[in-house]
């Protein structure tokens, strides 16, 4: 081979050997990249598994950051965990937690292709050539082509994973809401019970739970409307007391019978006081009289609850008292006694009075001898001796004529 020849076979061999020298090293770097992953919002306490294109890859704490190589010609996929479990707190018996949630847990790394040109040199064996003594070769023709390929890059340099907080919040009402619930930490939560709710409701019983407070992770609270900033995780428990009520009724055939409590329910327990008057006048005629209906005593179907016209006693059970009276007719009586007298002695005296047995004349006193003088005879018979006289005189004289009265003349 001529000297010709073996210098282009050597020019040929260096710009493929500069070729590979430029390009070579770029392609074996591009085939692996580090991809950072940062965990946000999780307690540094806790972790969480990374998952790369469906393997797992090791564990990040909350608030690290870690890398991850992987081919930069294709795309892949990180997951971490959607949901991690926090602290517990136990009250009442009952377990309450926190939790860390990320609903964007599964991140897609993309490709992205971009086409590359270059003008590079190309030699072909384009003219044959042949010596004097014989020997041929093909003389290389060397230009300039534009050749172009495609690279590969990741979307992404680096991806953070963002947590937040959830609490539990557990609401025990018997009368209301029962939930067990996750609420967003900062978030506003109401709740509010009615203050009584009525469980039994007979004629003469009646039974109803009233709200007393809002126990909330153990402490009691007295509003029956509850607002809470979710801080934490929380049980909240509606707190009631039942209360039952007992019908008293009172009668009467006689007063005006009267309660404390003017519809008649008591609370258990609680005392009643129950009143009527201590004595009334009778009706009719033996009332007019001075007649009275006198308490006797407060009597249920038990017997006799208490002789007092005010009765005060604990309520237990329902209860019907009923007042009863005796009739005190001795005025009245003592009355129609003195007027029976009375008649009966009136008729008496009108009786011996037609009779002539009342009022009966006594014969007159005998006569009494009366001496007489004789002095004193002789005075008499001359006085009335004297009498007759005059009187015989008066007799013999005329009578006196009357004077004539003259008329009145008319005008």
């Amino acid at each position: 081979m001529s000297f010709r020849a073996h210098r282009t076979l050597v020019f040929c061999f260096l710009v493929t050997f500069s070729l590979v020298l430029v390009y070579a090293p770029q392609q074996v770097a591009a085939a692996a990249i580090s991809i950072p992953v940062t965990i946000k919002g999780l307690s540094p306490q806790l972790s969480t598994n990374v998952i790369v294109d469906g393997k797992q890859m090791g564990t990040i704490p909350g608030g690290g950051t870690k890398s991850f190589k992987v081919d930069k010609s294709s795309a892949h996929t990180f997951e971490v965990e959607s949901e991690i479990k926090g602290s517990c707190t136990t009250y009442e018996g009952r377990s309450i937690c926190s939790r860390f949630m990320n609903p964007n847990n599964v991140w897609t790394l993309d490709v992205i292709s971009t086409q590359n040109c270059q003008m590079v040199p190309v030699c072909y064996n384009a003219y044959w050539y042949c010596d004097p003594w014989g020997v041929c070769w093909w003389e290389p023709w060397c230009t300039y082509e534009q050749q172009c390929w495609t690279t590969t890059e990741l979307s992404e340099k680096g991806h953070v994973f963002d947590y937040h907080v959830e609490h539990q919040v557990v609401v025990a009402d018997v009368h209301g809401q029962n939930t067990n619930t996750w609420s967003k930490v900062d978030t506003d939560i109401s709740l509010s019970a009615d203050q009584f709710v009525v469980t039994k409701d007979e004629n003469d019983i009646k039974e109803q739970d009233v709200f007393v407070a809002w126990v909330v992770n153990g402490a009691p609270t007295d509003s029956r409307t509850l607002t809470l900033k979710v801080d934490q995780p929380y049980l909240i428990r509606a707190e009631y007391r039942t209360e039952t009520r007992f019908r008293i009724r009172v009668s009467s055939e006689f007063g005006s019978p009267t309660m404390d409590n003017l519809d008649g329910w008591y609370v258990k327990g609680r005392e009643a006081t129950v009143s009527v008057e201590k004595e009334v006048p009778a009706e009719g005629l033996m009332g007019t009289l001075g007649g009275r209906r006198l308490f006797l005593a407060w009597v249920s179907p038990r017997g006799v609850e208490s002789k007092s016209p005010t009765f005060t006693f604990a309520v237990e059970q329902p209860m019907t008292l009923e007042a009863t009276w005796k009739a005190d007719d001795s005025q009245p009586m003592m009355i129609i006694g003195a007027i029976i007298v009375i008649i009966a002695a009136a008729v008496l005296v009108f009786g011996l009075y037609r009779t002539g047995r009342l009022f009966r004349k006594a014969p007159p006193p005998p006569p009494t001898e009366v001496k007489v003088e004789p002095t004193d005879l002789e005075k008499a018979k001359a006085e009335i001796e004297s009498l007759k006289e005059e009187l015989q005189a008066a007799k013999r004289r005329p009578p006196r004529k009357k004077k004539a009265v003259p008329k009145e003349e008319t005008t």
